[in-house]
């Protein structure tokens, strides 16, 4: 079966305009005076820990802090030009001395994807650098332009791009199936495990593009959105549920990406079926506890500020998404956990996403089977630690 094109799977109108990063659920509940994590205070660890509330025992928040340890150390804050999501080198060597490596698209692709895969990504791709997926601005208020330089720098004011970049390095690492099962509790330590990893990867794939002498921009959630990256890369489709769903993993994945100035073979687009199956499925809309998830057709235009209208896709509340957090205690993701792209590897689910594939006209069936054998079921917090 013949790959679709990008743009007949997330369609973009000619007056898109880049996203205002100022404007993400988390940034507008701090403008209005909020704290976005006001649930992770400690005086709210200490109430839900004295109540004796499953999946927020002092154990289960303590799991949680060290998964996300990486992204909580001082100077390692997971956002623009942090950490190992720094635009310059970590490693102090003089590269006037060294010659460039020399190799084809092919070539740079092949081994960077192994590289990429050896430090932790479950699946690599890559596409040219759409400048309408970088923020216009970032969180902390800077404009981010592209500029004729050869390496990228950030200011107090803004953040240049070179527009010599213009490839990206899309990776995914996993989310753990068993822990997700928690969701939506502190035991859920998926997304806070997945930030860490994939901070670590980055920083490492693009130190090693540097290596060989080329420049390297790695981040994480911040100076642009991953999904479409991720799918121009070729690594999956977005779903009803606005995230990444991708054939090997569902939505259990954590996406990072590099811009760089290496030349790269641009990846294929993922096989189409994803988008189909989402349209009769609606599981996560029906379970979705906060009512964000739509239950109707893709539109362009979005249900709250923090959506970017412009794309045909699936819009959620991302504001009435985050409400629920501070009230329920934790990140929610109850809909990954349902997704019926949630299942473990084996024969069976291999054969249904063939079908899924290719014969999309029995996607009721699977839909059906789904919630007839209760798979996406919240897991016992209780029982986790009494557990081999």
């Amino acid at each position: 079966m013949a790959r679709p094109r990008f743009d007949e799977l997330y369609p973009i109108k000619g007056n898109y305009k880049r996203f205002d990063q100022r404007n993400t659920a988390f940034e507008l509940h701090r403008r209005k005076g909020g704290v976005p994590f006001s649930y992770d205070s400690d005086e709210e660890r200490a109430k839900r820990i004295n109540k004796k509330v499953y999946g927020y025992s002092l154990l289960d928040y303590a799991f949680k802090d060290a998964a996300g340890l990486y992204e909580t150390i001082p100077n390692q804050k997971g956002g623009m030009n942090t950490g190992f999501y720094s635009w310059k080198p970590l490693i102090n060597r003089n590269q006037n001395i060294f010659e460039r490596w020399k190799g084809s698209p092919e070539e740079a692709s092949r081994i960077v994807s192994k590289v990429a895969k050896y430090f932790g990504a479950l699946d690599v791709g890559f596409c040219e650098l759409d400048e309408r997926w970088v923020y216009s601005h970032s969180s902390d208020w800077r404009e981010i332009v592209f500029e004729d330089v050869e390496e990228g720098y950030v200011t107090n004011k803004k953040a240049v791009i070179p527009r010599s970049h213009r490839w990206v390095v899309a990776m995914t690492v996993p989310m753990e199936l068993k822990e997700n099962s928690f969701a939506p509790t502190v035991l859920d330590i998926t997304s806070n495990m997945g930030y860490s990893r994939m901070h670590i990867l980055a920083g490492q794939v693009a130190e090693f593009i540097r290596g060989i002498g080329y420049h390297a921009i790695p981040m994480g959630n911040d100076t642009a959105l991953s999904v479409p990256i991720a799918i121009q890369a070729g690594l999956g489709h977005a779903g009803r549920h606005g995230r990444l769903i991708t054939w090997k993993q569902g939505p259990l994945v954590r996406i990072c990406k590099i811009f760089t100035d290496l030349p790269l073979k641009i990846s294929p687009q993922a096989s189409q079926g994803i988008i189909e199956f989402c349209e009769v499925c609606k599981k996560c809309a029906k379970h979705c506890p906060s009512k964000a998830i739509p239950f109707g057709p893709r539109t362009w235009e979005g249900k709250c500020k923090a959506n970017n209208p412009g794309a045909l896709k699936w819009y959620s509340d991302e504001e009435a998404c985050f409400d629920y957090w501070n009230r329920v205690g934790s990140g929610c993701a109850i809909c990954f956990r349902v997704c019926s792209f949630t299942k473990p590897k084996g024969l069976t689910h291999s054969m249904v996403k063939w079908f899924i594939r290719n014969i999309p006209r029995l996607n009721r069936l699977w839909v059906w089977m789904d919630e007839h054998l209760g798979y996406g079921k919240m897991g016992n917090p209780e029982e986790y630690w009494k557990e081999e």
